[in-house]
């Protein structure tokens, strides 16, 4: 892997291929393709400042790489000869991979290692056919067909330049003919560097075998400005919802929809305009999703919906809705049927199944049972000025409107609060609690006739 590049024209303190596409570093795409292939030894060639890369691919779960540093940027054909010093002697085949091509498939790669063996060829390289070959170099073929040279743009006469089949720089090598041809080639260019695409005339002229297998012009999409990293999110978009719509998810407008690479959807789920699913984001089969909402690694079940929120660092259960404009933040957790509504706000907080924040409430630090009621304008108290404390609702309480619950408290069993309750402490079962200060009123709760008796009696017992 070839990612030493600095990418001056990004203009950016990150290195090159650590810049975002589509969920995911530029280089995580790139090993996430090679991965099903099943190489023996993976090595990275990195600038100077190779901590960060293998930091950042170590979070992003690759693990097994090795690293190796190209001190100073003197072109691609020295970037390959610093890996194979330290590529083990056994190895005999080479697979070389830019590190700025988020859009290359794993297919590509398989079909170049396919023919490279089939035809005993020294080299074979992955080409693509552009409306705009503009900024790549161009692969030149003999009247046969056959490839004889890759030509930079800078290099190139203007006969060469018209020619649309360009270099995607993926490629298999015999690594004893590469080791050979390394050191023959020089400097003799418009960049003053080693090229490794010189590597390819080279043998030719000595009369091997050099074949190419042509694969999209998508793949051929490397990333050197902050133009190429949004026009490679946009293909990258588009092929994730064209992914997805196969495997049976309604994406209504994939224009405006935007779905990372980590993220996995079921079935039947509906995908509204503007919607952002990011991170390690599940969404269940028939769930409802948008328009205008975001979800960042969390967890949505069967057939729930949401609908103008941000739902970050959650858990959604099924047939739970949430919005429009709620605000669901790390550590909360809906259980099904649960539903979190209009300009909600919750943090590190469980709503039990059946349990309901219509509209206009925080709910943070909390623990709420089944079949809760919680009043507009209701506030957990969470922060004495110096540490959070929680809030327990229990199972068939109503918190009346405008409630403030100062934390920590606990709420009884079918317990209730008047409007306007500022609570302190704890609420017995079946207790009333009103004022402010509240006061406790025992047995005047159950303001939704949960008691037991009561629930055998309108079951006709």
């Amino acid at each position: 892997m070839l990612a030493a590049g600095d990418g001056k024209r990004l203009k950016s303190d990150l290195p090159k291929v650590l810049h975002s596409v589509g969920g995911r570093a530029l280089l995580a795409h790139v090993l996430t393709a090679l991965e099903p292939s099943g190489f023996a030894t993976t090595i990275v060639v990195a600038s100077p400042r190779k901590a960060e890369v293998a930091a950042a691919m170590t979070d992003a779960g690759f693990a097994e790489i090795d690293y190796v540093v190209q001190d100073t940027p003197r072109g691609t054909a020295d970037a390959t000869r610093v890996a194979l010093d330290a590529l083990p002697q056994n190895i005999t085949t080479v697979v070389i991979c830019p590190g700025d091509t988020p859009l290359i498939s794993p297919g590509s790669i398989e079909r170049l290692l396919a023919d490279h063996r089939s035809t005993g060829a020294v080299a074979t390289l992955l080409t693509a056919r552009v409306s705009d070959p503009t900024g790549y170099g161009r692969v030149l073929r003999d009247e046969g067909g056959l490839v004889r040279a890759i030509v930079e743009e800078r290099d190139a006469s203007d006969q060469e330049r018209r020619v649309d089949e360009i270099n995607t720089s993926a490629y298999v090598f015999n690594r004893e003919r590469l080791d050979a041809m390394l050191p023959k080639v020089g400097q003799a260019n418009a960049q003053v560097e080693y090229y490794l695409t010189d590597v390819i005339g080279l043998m030719v002229a000595e009369g091997e075998i050099v074949v190419a297998v042509e694969g999209s012009a998508d793949e051929a999409r490397g990333v050197n400005s902050r133009a190429d990293l949004a026009e490679a999110g946009e293909a990258l978009r588009r092929q994730t919802a064209e992914r997805w719509m196969s495997e049976g998810v309604t994406i209504v407008d994939p224009g405006t929809t935007y779905i990372d690479a980590s993220v996995t959807i079921e079935r039947d789920a509906v995908i509204r305009p503007f919607t952002f699913l990011e991170g390690n984001t599940t969404i269940g089969a028939r769930a409802e999703i948008g328009p205008h909402a975001r979800i960042v690694d969390s967890k949505v079940a069967d057939d729930a919906s949401i609908t103008y929120s941000v739902v970050v660092g959650s858990e959604i259960g099924s047939k739970a809705s949430v919005g429009p404009f709620a605000s669901l933040r790390a550590g909360t957790v809906l259980k099904r049927n649960a539903r979190a509504g209009t300009f909600v706000e919750t943090k590190k907080t469980t709503i039990g199944e059946d349990s309901k924040a219509n509209h206009l409430a925080y709910l943070g630090d909390a623990v709420i049972g089944d079949r809760v009621n919680v009043g507009a304008g209701t506030i957990t108290c969470n922060w004495d000025g110096t540490e959070k404390h929680e809030t327990v609702i229990e199972d068939d309480a109503y918190i009346g409107s405008d409630t403030m619950l100062v934390a920590p408290t606990k709420i009884g069993r079918r317990a209730a609060t008047g409007a306007g309750a500022v609570v302190k402490g704890n609420v017995p079962d079946d207790a009333l609690a009103v004022g402010a200060p509240a006061r406790i009123i025992p047995g005047k709760g159950d303001k939704m006739r949960r008691k037991p008796d009561e629930q055998t009696k309108d079951a006709g017992g």
